[in-house]
């Protein structure tokens, strides 16, 4: 008896040790989040560089960006688990990843509250995380809950253009499959719903939309001088945005990746752009 009283404590240790131990390698950061949110985050060895959140992500070893990611790279980190998302990487980067008989998860990656659900059930079943992920999935359920409340109490319903840009010469507006969507969830209207992803920044159109307010990633409204730099853009000055100095900005990820934080992000353009009673 004392033999079967020491070995199966011992059993059971060794099978969560390896289930703490598995190493895993991201890409995307939505799903690098999903991770995360899920406990997980010090498992991950290696990511690719648009996961920037958590911070710590920052310091770890990098398998590059998109089409420059290559196969070496990923099984140098000798992972036990690789979550990438679909159409990420090349597609011979997961023939070969394929061969090398890794596990692989591959999440689709779309603008949807759905979407995401099925991204942290997926990858929580991959961890052997899903009751984690159940929990997640209700709290996010809970707080969009509680936005849409907000949302449908208010009668404003102001127009939003969204600029995405990397300084003065490579100004893009954003119209619909862009990641952008989640402006909706706000409460807000797209200034330029007939434009079908990313257009260069037209001053006739710009002036012609007139939004409200103008939504930058906060890196790209850095990069030209914060709002005074935005001001000087042409045709700005014209719009309502511009007379009233609505320049707004939120960080560029949490806007546009859909991962576990897409309602915060949504919360926090639905309060920079409505008026807020402190009833």
């Amino acid at each position: 008896m004392k033999k079967f009283k020491f070995i199966l404590p011992a059993i059971l240790f060794a099978s969560l040790q390896i289930a703490q131990a598995q190493k895993i390698v991201t890409g995307g950061s939505s799903s690098t989040e999903i991770v995360c949110a899920l406990g997980m985050c010090d498992n991950i060895v290696a990511t690719d560089r648009t996961s920037l959140y958590p911070p710590k992500m920052q310091s770890l070893p990098s398998i590059g960006y998109r089409t420059g990611i290559n196969t070496e790279g990923i099984i140098s980190m000798a992972p036990d688990i690789i979550i990438l998302e679909k159409e990420y990487v090349k597609d011979v980067v997961i023939d070969q990843l394929a061969a090398a008989k890794l596990k692989l998860v591959q999440v689709e990656n779309g603008y949807s509250f759905e979407n995401t659900t099925e991204k942290i059930k997926t990858i929580a079943k991959a961890l052997n995380k899903e009751k984690e992920g159940e929990a997640l999935i209700e709290n996010l359920k809970i707080d969009l809950e509680l936005l849409k409340k907000k949302v449908a109490a208010s009668s404003e319903k102001p127009k939003v253009l969204c600029v995405y840009n990397r300084g003065m010469g490579n100004m893009m507006v954003a119209g619909t499959d862009t990641g952008f969507e989640i402006i909706y969830l706000a409460g807000v209207q797209n200034a330029v719903p007939e434009i079908d992803g990313f257009k260069p920044l037209n001053v006739e159109s710009l002036i012609t939309a007139n939004p409200d307010y103008i939504l930058f990633f906060e890196s790209g409204l850095e990069s030209i001088g914060g709002v005074e730099g935005a001001l000087k853009i042409p045709g700005v000055a014209q719009t309502t945005a511009g007379r009233k100095k609505q320049i707004i900005a939120i960080d560029g990820v949490k806007l546009t990746n859909w991962g576990p934080r897409f309602v915060q992000a949504a919360t926090e353009l639905f309060e920079l752009t409505h008026e807020i009673s402190n009833e």
